[in-house]
């Protein structure tokens, strides 16, 4: 009788093996490059890192590399503090600058997908509150708010990333431009010169849905806010802090007409851009000339989905009751107050834009406003009543034959801001009712 030999199934083999940690593109990126430097330079590392091997002073260069990175096309940008920990900063001091380009033409050859080759390279830094400018009488330099929000920190690594201080149009030409998608939503910036939230996303797709149908099954909590599109087709959304169309692509995908408002001329670009892109039709509106002129003579006539005036927000009530006066006064559904650490200094102006389109209709509408802050989370309840206190006082004591109702109807907890603190938007739903 001869034994029978039963063959290990070739999964079998496998399952034995430990699965190799796979190395990260960065890691990948590093080690050939590390190859292609002179012995010198070798050597030093492994002085600079107390090893006696390459191998181990290799290691830890990978030990200290970025494990993060975010992709805005054509860009790669990198996590702060990316290459700021030992042995990086004394290492990439001792290289000249063709050894160190050889570093970032690296990972980008790593980082790019077959067909999109990316081209330029830069490290994320917070957005100072406050920047530095020079003084006029001498050659100090002073703190002022950063009221544009300009990414003045950011350290380019590789490529051209355009001029720092001009804003003619030949500027924008020159300058990097970069996009992303979000809830199917293109944004386009140039990082140079303003800002990407990220974390906005969570709010921009809550915009999205605000209007929804009702769901079946259960009561709606809200039913005032269930609205059909062709209900929401000659309404307007106003944003008084639209940077670069964060929350105005979200109104325009419901199909309102947006007024907005922003200082950066950059941004007013990228809003531009970024419209386009989602083929949405835009005018910006941003000459000295054009900002003095009345509001119905400046866009009378216009057929754009979206208009945005460079100019400070102070003006928009005003330009609002503009387009009202001597017909028709624009029916607001929401004004949006999108600005941190607060946006308290616009809500007076807020609930003013909002009110002076409400008639005495046999079914009067209201609208919203979206008010941010950033708040203590156990802060937030306490905050929440102040608000409607201060709503309150706003809706009684009014000289026409409305009466309003303020209700501060949802709290929306967007993201973390610091330790125990969020960047919290307030929806108040503001509606009128008639008295004879």
């Amino acid at each position: 009788m001869t034994d029978t030999v039963i063959p290990q199934h070739p999964k079998a083999q496998v399952m034995d093996r430990r699965p190799k940690k796979k190395e990260s593109p960065i890691s990948s990126a590093i080690t050939p490059w590390l190859n292609s430097l002179p012995s010198t330079l070798l050597d030093l590392l492994k002085q600079q890192t107390g090893t006696s091997t390459l191998d181990e002073a290799q290691q830890k260069l990978v030990e200290s590399a970025p494990k993060r990175w975010v992709v805005y096309e054509p860009m790669v940008l990198l996590p702060s503090g990316s290459f700021a920990s030992s042995p990086w900063p004394s290492f990439l001091a001792s290289l000249n600058n063709s050894q160190k380009e050889d570093l970032w033409l690296s990972i980008l050859d790593q980082l790019s997908p077959p067909k999109a080759p990316l081209t330029h390279l830069a490290t994320n830094e917070g957005i100072p509150l406050l920047k530095s400018s020079p003084q006029e009488d001498n050659n100090r330099t002073q703190q002022q708010e950063n009221i544009l929000r300009s990414p003045t920190g950011l350290h380019l690594l590789h490529g051209r990333f355009g001029s720092p201080t001009s804003t003619s149009s030949t500027s924008f030409t020159s300058s990097l431009w970069v996009s992303t998608k979000q809830n199917s939503l293109t944004q386009t910036w140039a990082p140079l010169h303003t800002m990407f939230s990220r974390g906005n996303i969570k709010e921009k797709a809550r915009l999205l849905s605000f209007h929804s149908t009702i769901p079946l099954g259960s009561p709606p909590l809200h039913p005032h806010r269930y609205i059909t599109p062709s209900a929401l087709k000659d309404s307007y959304a106003v944003d008084l802090y639209a940077g670069i169309g964060y929350f105005v692509f979200s109104y325009a995908r419901l199909g309102l007409k947006v007024l907005c408002w922003e200082l950066n001329p950059w941004s007013i670009e990228g809003l531009r851009r970024g419209a386009l892109a989602n083929k949405f039709t835009v005018r910006a509106i941003t000459t000295p000339e054009d900002l003095q002129k009345p509001t119905k003579e400046l866009i009378a006539g216009a057929e754009e989905q979206i208009i945005a005036f460079q100019e400070d927000n102070r003006h928009a009530a005003r330009r609002i009751a503009e387009l009202g006066e001597g017909g028709q006064k624009p029916k607001v559904r929401h004004v949006n107050c999108g600005f941190l650490p607060t946006s308290e200094p616009v809500w007076r102006d807020s609930f003013n834009i909002l009110v002076q389109g409400f008639t005495s209709s046999s079914k009067p509408e209201g609208g919203w406003l979206h008010l941010h802050e950033n708040v203590g989370v156990k802060d937030i309840e306490a905050r929440k009543a102040q608000i409607q206190g201060l709503l309150d006082g706003w809706c009684s004591g009014r000289k026409d034959n409305t009466t309003l109702k303020a209700n501060v109807e949802h709290v929306e907890m967007v993201k973390t801001f610091a330790p125990d603190v969020w960047h919290v938007v307030f929806d108040v739903y503001v509606s009128p009712s008639i008295t004879n």
